[in-house]
Parts: structure tokens; sequence; C-alpha cells
């Protein structure tokens, strides 16, 4: 069984795209009959989907920091607790 993007370059343009293959991609090589071939072209492919994948996130945690601050609903650095 060899996935259908393994020998493409394409990165899916949804985060959830490439979440959902690179778990395709996990299943199948943690299989039993997974040859050479496969194997190194599974491992190459999930390499680049997980830096996909957190290239994604970074730019997405930053952009919800930039709007949280246009929002004024950045969290204070000082957190005072009077409950003592």
């Amino acid at each position: 069984m060899t996935p259908p993007h393994l020998d493409s370059t394409e990165l899916p343009d949804k985060f959830d795209d490439a979440l959902h293959e690179l778990r395709q991609l996990m299943q199948l090589l943690e299989g039993d009959d997974i040859s050479i071939d496969t194997l190194t072209q599974s491992i190459r492919r999930a390499s680049i989907l997980l830096k996909h994948c957190q290239k994604q996130l970074q730019a997405t945690e930053e952009e919800v920091k930039i709007l949280i601050q246009e929002l004024g609903m950045a969290p204070s650095d000082s957190t005072e607790d009077d409950s003592n």
C-alpha cells in the first residue's frame, strides 16, 4: 500500500489535510509489510509534512498573538491573586 502523495512534493493547503496524510504515513510506517523503498519515501514525505505543519502552527500562533494584542486582550504580566 503506497500513499497517494508519496512521490509528490506538493503540500496540502490545509493543516488538517497535511495532518491526516501524516497520520496515514505513520500507520504505514508502523505496519509490518513495508518495503525498503516505500519506507524511505514515507519517512522523507513524513519529514516534509511535519516541517510544513510546524510552520503552519508557528504562523497561526503569531497571527493569534497579533490579533489578541490588537483587541487589547493581551494577558497582563502581573497576576495578582487576592484570595490568599
